[in-house]
């Protein structure tokens, strides 16, 4: 996306012919309807009015949206001293004007600089400000044509060097005290499910609800959301499928009541408004189906919130649980899509790592994937001791509690397993590939050697855990590293 002279933006507009002004917004990045452009002309006859100089209309950024986030800026313009951001409105509610305006200053608050929030309604002719203390106050444009004479702009290439998408997805597990104190915003989209659902549970009847979707889609994010918006109201509990860790026992310390899905059997809903099922791909048939059962004599609301692809043994691969979970009478079902945790180069480097044939997914190496290749355990053994110390969560396979496997000859007694980290996060991640991965004839990957639980599933669990930086570890297997240097390079 390029900077433009909004003068020129609204003067194209008014000037050129559709297809040529298609095309001159095309160089730009800008998307950008007809009505707004309108709402732009008035906003810049006002200031037009106060200030005739050409520089304070240069430099915009026009509907910026941050990658992965559907999160749009209208105008904003970059300084080394501070960012001026500019909503245009043609008509709005100071309620709604300055709820966006609180999540602008969140979402810009990432950038480390001192920032200006700034809405103008066409239809009232009045320019808002968001001040210090998070107020909204009616402002004259003077302040604003003097904040944009005073800027020192700064030259960069596109506005993602400041946003990293992953900054925005709050974990309540690996960022229990920022989802506590509600430093985070839902998508506009996890919004909508989220009132939707409580439109339902809100009947006083039992509901039947399920919201599915991929590593990154912030399912963890919105179903604890809705619990911490109604358990003070509602008597709530979550069966966690899985291990508890240690978000959620902080989250039990402040009154929570999360219980591991091993502790569920028998588990009286008599005084349960809501019961949501955490990772509900790992639930046995046996326990859902009970759970139905006791749901509807006890008129207690369900969600199921569930990944299929997060399943880590045969069992849960062939139980289909989201089938079962579809097949419940009157269930409403909701499915997130939008992809926000994940960055982009890490998603598609996943999607080629598993599959060699992938030829549709166009991956563009922004430095950080990386890999180590080795040819035996006791190196490797001491280097994951050596990066766990310089920020790396190096994360392991799930062994058997009944056999010795392979993949226990490297692993650090210390590292997370596959069981452990289920809806967690991590900045950092490495994940070893020994010389047991291949791919098999379809150019799916594969591991030769016997385990109990999905080596594969638990491989795409622990890689899915990363939110910035990737490391493989590649012991002895040159399948695998050739793979990833005609990936890389």
């Amino acid at each position: 996306m390029k900077s433009i002279n909004i003068i020129s933006l609204v003067q194209a507009h008014q000037s050129l012919e559709p297809v040529e002004y298609g095309e001159y917004i095309k160089h730009y990045g800008i998307d950008i309807k007809n009505n707004e452009v309108e709402d732009l002309k008035h906003f810049v006859l006002k200031m037009y009015e106060i200030l005739t100089f050409l520089n304070i209309f240069n430099d915009f950024y026009v509907g910026y949206k941050i990658q992965h986030i559907s999160k749009e800026f209208d105008l904003l313009r970059f300084g080394s001293n501070y960012i001026i951001n500019v909503e245009l409105k043609n008509s709005s509610t100071p309620d709604k004007v300055k709820k966006q305006l609180t999540r602008n200053k969140y979402y810009l608050s990432h950038i480390k600089k001192v920032v200006h929030n700034f809405t103008y309604v066409v239809q009232t002719n009045t320019l808002y400000k968001l001040d210090g203390k998070s107020e909204l106050e009616v402002v004259d444009f003077s302040l604003l044509t003097q904040l944009l004479t005073n800027q020192n702009l700064m030259k960069f290439d596109n506005p993602d060097v400041f946003f990293n998408p992953s900054d925005y997805l709050v974990s309540p597990f690996n960022s229990t005290e920022k989802f506590i104190h509600d430093q985070y915003f839902l998508t506009n989209q996890q919004e909508d499910i989220r009132n939707q659902v409580f439109s339902k549970i809100n009947k006083g009847t039992t509901e039947f609800i399920s919201v599915n979707g991929g590593p990154g889609t912030g399912k963890t994010l919105l179903t604890y959301d809705i619990v911490k918006r109604i358990k003070n109201t509602k008597n709530t509990a979550i069966v966690h499928c899985g291990l508890l860790n240690e978000g959620h026992n902080k989250l039990n310390k402040l009154g929570w009541n999360i219980i591991p899905i091993k502790n569920f059997r028998n588990y009286d809903l008599s005084n349960i408004d809501l019961v949501v099922i955490d990772e509900a791909q790992r639930i046995y048939v046996n326990q859902l189906e009970q759970l139905v059962i006791d749901a509807k004599s006890s008129n207690t609301s369900c969600v199921f919130s569930y990944d299929k692809q997060q399943t880590l043994s045969s069992r849960e691969r062939l139980a289909d649980i989201e089938s079962k979970i579809d097949a419940i009478s009157g269930i409403v079902k909701f499915k997130l899509s939008d992809k926000i945790r994940t960055n982009k180069e890490i998603a598609s480097f996943i999607k080629v790592l598993f599959n060699s044939r992938r030829t549709d997914v166009a991956f563009e190496d922004c430095g950080n994937v990386d890999f180590d290749y080795f040819t035996d355990a006791n190196t490797v053994k001491n280097y994951i001791r050596l990066i766990s110390n310089e920020g790396w969560e190096v994360l392991k396979l799930t062994p058997s509690q009944y056999d010795k496997e392979h993949h226990e000859s490297y692993s650090d007694i210390d590292s997370k397993n596959s069981h452990t980290v289920i809806g967690q996060e991590f900045d950092n991640v490495a994940v070893v590939i020994d010389e047991y991965f291949s791919y098999n004839e379809n150019g799916k990957l594969s591991y030769k050697s016997k385990t109990y639980y999905d080596s594969v599933k638990m491989l795409f669990q622990n890689i899915t855990r990363t939110r910035k930086r990737l490391k493989l570890i590649i012991i002895g297997n040159k399948q695998v590293l050739n793979r990833c240097l005609n990936i890389l390079n």
